[in-house]
């Protein structure tokens, strides 16, 4: 978070006023829910549906939570809920790619002499890698050279677009790092000190299949996607993946909850 609210004493079950409101927000946005398994409406009562979201959180992040800590919010846990983010030591905006630019979204991807496999149709993997590798290297890599490679090395599949373990070579190969994890937290992390993230997609605010995209950073508490897909038609109305006041561009912001639920894999690439 760029900005942390204030804690007001030890918090637990009968607390009120505004540090429980922000406690119920930052919950409800980490997607942690009541003992339903509804969001927390953040009404500033601390009540039985807070403390499930409480627990779960506590338990998930490894926040001392046995004896008289069981169920309460100090300083700990704020500071584990309000991460303050350190400046991204990237200067620059990442670089932007989008596989269905009129460049090369016809330039076929495939391993199967398929006219439909394209980078435009399938070539999501291959447009994150070059966005990564581009932005971290200050290099001109596009699409069509990293699709190249996918197809030349093995990576490409007949069917399910590119290979898993494409990344970690494409990245070597530009004299970058690649650490492979299905852990959120290692992501974000990750971010906070000028990573970016590749991110593979499951059925949901991204995809009806599977697609990646590039985490870009972070911003008041929201994840910057840098999605190749520019026109995705996914996103919903949820509220949960922001377009901001220029749609259509591949850049957005999405909600912590809906990568930690719908991210399968991340590859942090690094310099």
């Amino acid at each position: 978070m760029t900005t942390k609210p204030k804690l007001d004493g030890i918090l637990g079950q009968g607390s009120t006023g505004a540090s429980v409101v922000a406690l119920q927000k930052r919950l409800r946005e980490l997607g942690f829910t009541g003992k339903d398994g509804k969001p927390l409406v953040p009404d500033g009562q601390f009540g039985q549906s807070t403390l499930n979201a409480v627990n779960a959180f506590k338990t998930k992040n490894k926040v001392h939570n046995v004896g008289t800590s069981a169920g309460k919010v100090g300083n700990s846990t704020w500071d584990a809920l309000f991460p303050l983010e350190p400046k991204s030591p990237v200067a620059l905006e990442p670089v932007y790619y989008s596989q269905e630019d009129p460049r090369w979204r016809n330039t076929p991807y495939t391993i199967r002499g398929d006219k439909t496999q394209t980078i435009g149709t399938s070539g999501c993997g291959p447009t994150s890698a070059a966005m990564s590798v581009s932005s971290l290297t200050g290099k001109t890599v596009l699409p069509p050279e990293a699709a190249k490679y996918a197809i030349d090395n093995g990576y490409r599949t007949p069917n399910n677009g590119t290979a898993w373990t494409f990344f970690g070579p494409f990245a070597k190969l530009h004299g970058l790092h690649c650490k492979q994890t299905g852990d959120f937290e290692d992501a974000r992390a990750a971010l906070a000190k000028g990573a970016l993230v590749v991110a593979s997609m499951r059925k949901g605010h991204f995809t009806g299949g599977g697609h990646y995209v590039v985490l870009a950073g972070l911003r008041d508490g929201l994840i910057v996607v840098y999605d190749p897909n520019h026109d995705n038609i996914k996103y919903g109305t949820d509220g949960l993946v922001n377009q901001g006041s220029l749609r259509n561009d591949g850049r957005v912001l999405a909600r912590e909850a809906v990568i930690r639920k719908e991210a399968g894999q991340y590859w942090i690439i690094s310099k």
